[in-house]
């Protein structure tokens, strides 16, 4: 079996920020494909860092700007009802203020693997592969790609 490894580095936007990645999924696999002849297996994304995310949703604009940002700050909110930081033990340790970020990226997962078939990326048409920035701040991110296939 064969494995093949790239990395793509992201500029991301904080408290929800999401990028569309798909593409660069599908590029993987390409250029996994072309090496090593290989047309169907698996690929794995991978983000570094302790608060960013990968999924998979519908990348329109309801879910990207408000949706989802909204949903994960009923389980971890960043401020309460009048602006205040919302305190967590986490901010103890490191004297920041992303408590909420780390409880929202844990909601998350920092990797996902998608199944390829003939080349092909097997996600649906409304689909999209996602990378979501949970920090308090912009960040500069990495995903890690691993291909594996025959």
């Amino acid at each position: 079996m064969a494995v093949y490894t790239d990395k793509k580095e992201y500029n991301t936007i904080a408290h929800m920020g999401m990028i569309d990645v798909t593409k660069d999924f599908q590029e993987a696999v390409t250029k996994a494909c072309k090496k090593h002849s290989i047309s169907s297996g698996i690929i794995t994304g991978f983000t570094t860092g302790g608060v960013a995310g990968l999924t998979t949703l519908e990348f329109e604009p309801g879910i990207v700007t408000k949706d989802l940002k909204e949903a994960m700050d009923i389980f971890s909110p960043y401020t309460d009802e009048t602006g205040k930081i919302i305190h967590y033990k986490h901010h103890d340790t490191w004297h920041d203020d992303n408590g909420s970020s780390h409880i929202k990226a844990a909601l998350l997962s920092p990797f996902i693997t998608i199944p390829f078939v003939n080349g092909e990326i097997t996600i649906g048409p409304w689909q999209n592969l996602t990378l979501i920035e949970c920090d308090t701040r912009n960040r500069h991110r990495e995903i890690i790609f691993q291909v594996m296939g025959e």
